[in-house]
């Protein structure tokens, strides 16, 4: 389901394979674990934490969806970066992208969960501000949907965001970045403490914009300056840098702790993880049979994004869990590979397929200008993700 927009890269795919799994396996992984060890999450003790930088990766895998929202500035720039957009039909397919599979989800949520639904909540909810109080709580089937809000929100930004990033360059969006920083902090200091940071940092484009405009600054990056970021090498340096940052932010308990560094995290993170696009997206193009297989994956991860959290609350509540080393954590990350990611991956192929796929075909072609898609510079090194025969 290629847009007709831009360019098809296969490495942009490969990411949002990566963010999706590094979500399921951390719900999973983090949610199960408590059960096979009686210590619940909310404890002072009950968030995991690990020695191991690889191990954090899976703990604090919720970082994969800052990945998700440095890939949406940065794939719908790769597109329009210096073009003029038909704004309608830019968010008539967002609506075509998004809406089909979470129209379903909330018909047949409301169904099971009629008490957590009015139509004020649905109204909200269809307006994209479902990550506010009073938006529809359908249990396991909604606990996803705040990053929909989310990234709706953006979406009605972008076209503006884009025009100022092509007349202006990054400079513009640095300059955003910084009164968007100020401003954020001033409203924190001025709450006194009162002011929770998860959900104003976390579940909101107060703090999830810095995201969007890292992803779009890597865009540009890598439309003018491509070569300059390909190389095996800098994709393991920057892949590395947001490991180890990762692994500190685990150690220092930033997530349920609050503490101010927070403010300065949302663009530690999303720096890092636009780094990470960029050198990745500049030097991998494989087409291999391997490459092919994540690329599948991507596709559909907006499915096993929002399927995998009802997979992974089915298997608690019916006590399924693969009981093998006698390691809580582990025996949790091992249920999660084995049993969670197949079974959600099989979902997400039949939503994928007979809900999402069919409204895709529809989509159509919103730039004003009658030139095709911008191409990339030249061609980058492949790397082989499988050995040739």
């Amino acid at each position: 389901m290629r847009s007709r927009n831009r360019q098809y890269l296969v490495s942009v795919d490969h990411l949002r394979a990566y963010a999706a799994l590094l979500v399921l396996l951390c719900h999973g992984t983090q949610m199960i674990s408590p059960y096979l060890r009686e210590i619940p999450n909310s404890a002072p003790h009950g968030w995991l934490y690990a020695d191991n930088p690889l191990a954090t990766l899976v703990l604090e895998g919720h970082t994969g969806v800052t990945l998700f929202m440095v890939l949406s500035g940065f794939i719908f720039t790769i597109g329009t970066l210096g073009k003029d957009i038909r704004y309608g039909r830019f968010l008539g397919n967002r609506v075509l992208r998004i809406f089909p599979l979470y129209m379903a989800l909330i018909i047949l949520g409301i169904g099971a969960h009629k008490q957590g639904a009015n139509l004020l909540a649905v109204l909200q909810s269809l307006a994209g501000l479902g990550n506010l109080p009073g938006s529809l709580d359908l249990g396991a089937v909604s606990r996803m949907w705040w990053a929909i809000a989310v990234e709706l929100q953006f979406y009605l930004l972008f076209p503006l965001l884009s025009r100022l990033l092509t007349k202006h360059g990054p400079l513009a969006l640095f300059k955003l970045l910084a009164a968007i920083t100020v401003i954020r902090t001033l409203v924190w200091a001025s709450a006194a403490g009162g002011i929770n940071v998860n959900s104003m940092l976390y579940y909101s484009l107060a703090g999830r914009i810095d995201q969007f405009l890292l992803g779009m600054v890597a865009a540009w990056f890598f439309v003018h300056h491509r070569r300059r970021f390909q190389g095996p090498l800098k994709v393991g340096i920057s892949t590395a840098l947001a490991t180890g940052a990762i692994w500190v932010f685990n150690q220092t308990h930033s997530f349920h702790e609050g503490h101010a560094t927070r403010l300065l995290w949302v663009d530690v993170e999303g720096t890092l993880w636009a780094l990470v696009v960029l050198t990745y997206v500049a030097t991998v193009s494989s087409a291999g049979l391997v490459s092919r297989g994540i690329a599948k994956v991507g596709e559909m991860s907006f499915s096993v994004y929002l399927l995998h959290y009802m997979v992974v609350t089915m298997f608690i509540s019916h006590r399924w869990w693969i009981e093998l080393t006698g390691r809580p954590v582990m025996d949790a990350f091992i249920t999660t590979t084995a049993a969670v990611l197949p079974i959600t991956l099989a979902a997400a192929v039949v939503t994928f397929n007979g809900i999402e796929r069919p409204f895709l075909r529809w989509r159509r072609a919103y730039l004003l200008t009658d030139q095709p898609p911008p191409t990339a510079p030249s061609p980058a090194p492949k790397v082989a993700l499988v050995s040739p025969r």
